[in-house]
C-alpha cells in the first residue's frame, strides 16, 4: 500500500537557526521590514509502501543530528504542519522534473542504512515567518527571497 510521510527537522528549542536569521536579513533587504523572525525546517517527503517504523528509523538514523536537532513526523493525510504561533508558514520544494541532489543522497543513504524498499523521495524546506504581513508582502518574500521560480514552487500555508 503506497504511504506518503513527511519528515520535518528542525533545530531543537534554544539552538539557533543561522539559517533563519540570514533569510531574515535578506528580506529586510527587501524592504520589507516588519518580519520580527524566521526560523526553518528542511522537509523530506517519502511516497511508497513503506512502514512507519522504516520511516522512523531513517529519520533517526540518517536525517537527524541528535545532538542539535528534532524530527515531526506527518501522515500525509492527518495535516501538514502547526505554524508555531509564527502565522505565516511556506513550503518550497523542487518543481516535478528537476534533480533534487539531495534527495538523491538520502535515497542512497537510506538504501546504506538497510531499508531496501522503492520509495520516491523529495526534499524541501519550510519557513516559518512571524510578522504583520500583506499577503503581496509575503508572495514578494516567496518571488524574490525563498524560492528560485525557475526550479522551485512555494506554497504559502
Amino acid at each position: 500500500m503506497v504511504k506518503i510521510y513527511k519528515i520535518e527537522v528542525c533545530n531543537k528549542k534554544g539552538i539557533p537557526d543561522a539559517f533563519g536569521l540570514d533569510v531574515m536579513k535578506n528580506i529586510r533587504e527587501t524592504g520589507i521590514v516588519k518580519v520580527k523572525d524566521v526560523t526553518t525546517s528542511d522537509l523530506y517527503c517519502f511516497q511508497g509502501d513503506i512502514s512507519l517504523e522504516d520511516i522512523k528509523r531513517i529519520a533517526d538514523d540518517v536525517l537527524l543530528d541528535k545532538v542539535i536537532q528534532e524530527y515531526i513526523i506527518r501522515e500525509e493525510d492527518r495535516g501538514d504542519f502547526e505554524d508555531k504561533g509564527y502565522g505565516i508558514v511556506v513550503d518550497v520544494f523542487y518543481k516535478k522534473g528537476v534533480t533534487d541532489a539531495v534527495a538523491e543522497t538520502v535515497a542512497v543513504a537510506v538504501k546504506d542504512a538497510g531499508i531496501k524498499k522503492d520509495v520516491k523521495i523529495s526534499t524541501g524546506k519550510r519557513y516559518y515567518i512571524k510578522g504583520e504581513l500583506t499577503k503581496k508582502e509575503i508572495e514578494l518574500i516567496c518571488e524574490k527571497v525563498l524560492a528560485n521560480r525557475l526550479v522551485q514552487d512555494y506554497v504559502i500555508h
